[in-house]
């Protein structure tokens, strides 16, 4: 679900001519019915869904419908019944439903919830886990027959150079590429802070990181959005005057690009730390090591069924400077073996990503 201001800025985006957008959304203008029954539900606590109605018309035809991101079906952004309610209108209607390359819950802490989002889950035609972490908690809970572990399609994206001389000039040798969202703020336990306070917790890191490597420093955007409080490149450039001279080394910031030339920029770096999950997702596909500032348990499951381990993988409500310092030290100093880790296993985990388009066709022949 997003605006219809965001979808319009997708579809002029788009590169496949193939792929149309249209907005399924919550928003509606001032005293339309979308307006009204979002003033209920906010006043009342009533869940009237009313922006599955942008569906129809939209619909027919699909041979299936695949939910996509990463962790809406989680509690990261509240209870997820806008999506529940989308995946049972299209179910009244013939179409198979499909949580796509994904991470799931966990639900524990609202025990009043997890009741209906398990239920939920067993009626969709399939759901493709992302994680190791994700399949077992399902599987704990009872939901295993319409799993199927694969892998984030992000894997198998291809880089891509970026056109412009100028962005290519950014990429030095020996750089630490850093992606620090405004998004983590919801997460990290800053106090009242709030987005400044976290703002002033990660140029706290960055400049330990320049103090102890020595090495240069590019501020890497991976999710732009119409709002401030949202926006990558908006949050680093603030970052980045927050930071000013203090890191003691050159850093530069990354201009918004597509995310084949950010992946091709981010597979440059000597080592990586990115708090955006596709943003470490093209860093560890690219074989560079990488830090996870981890706020859900999709950075933990990827973590630790590519390397066994969390070391690599730390919770954005604890990391102190120092530790974001010592991290990336050690991801420089034991750069060779930890690439060649990685070399080792990621193609073991495209080969799972590439397995998604082969169930998934299976499961429609056999529906």
């Amino acid at each position: 679900m997003a605006s219809p201001i965001t979808v319009a800025e997708q579809e002029a985006g788009e590169l496949d001519p193939r792929v149309t957008n249209f907005a399924v959304s919550h928003v509606g203008a001032r005293l339309s019915r979308k307006w009204w029954l979002a003033q209920v539900n906010k006043r009342l606590g009533t869940r009237f869904q009313d922006h599955v109605r942008d569906l129809s018309g939209n619909y027919q035809g699909a041979g299936a419908a695949l939910q996509l991101g990463g962790d809406n079906y989680s509690l990261d952004y509240g209870r997820p019944w806008g999506y529940m309610a989308i995946d049972r209108y299209l179910k009244k209607r013939g179409v198979p439903v499909f949580l796509w390359g994904a991470s799931v819950g966990p639900f524990d802490s609202d025990p009043s919830f997890a009741p209906a989002i398990h239920a939920h889950l067993k009626t969709l035609d399939g759901i493709f886990v992302r994680e190791t972490e994700t399949q077992n908690y399902l599987e704990r809970h009872g939901i295993s027959e319409n799993v199927h572990r694969v892998a984030d399609p992000a894997f198998v994206m291809k880089p891509s150079p970026p056109n412009d001389p100028e962005v290519r000039a950014l990429v030095t040798d020996e750089m630490i590429g850093i992606n620090i969202s405004p998004l983590v703020a919801r997460f990290a336990d800053s106090g009242e802070g709030g987005i400044d306070a976290w703002r002033g917790r990660a140029a706290e890191m960055v400049i330990a990181a320049g103090l102890k490597t020595g090495r240069p420093i590019l501020l890497i955007p991976h999710v732009g959005a119409p709002k401030p409080d949202e926006d990558d490149f908006h949050f680093l450039e603030s970052l980045r005057q927050t930071i000013g001279n203090r890191a003691g080394v050159p850093i530069g910031i990354l201009p918004p690009l597509g995310a084949a030339a950010l992946k091709w920029v981010i597979g440059r770096c000597a080592v990586f730390a990115g708090a955006r999950t596709h943003s470490t997702i093209a860093a560890l596909s690219s074989h560079v090591p990488t830090l996870s500032m981890s706020y859900s348990i999709k950075a933990v499951g990827i973590n630790e069924d590519i390397f066994g381990h969390q070391e690599f993988c730390r919770s954005v409500k604890t990391l102190t400077k120092d530790e974001f310092a010592d991290i990336i030290g050690r991801l420089i100093d034991e750069g060779p073996a930890i690439r060649a880790d990685l070399e080792r296993r990621i193609p073991e985990i495209q080969t799972l990503a590439r397995s998604a388009g082969r169930i998934l066709a299976e499961t429609l022949a056999a529906h």
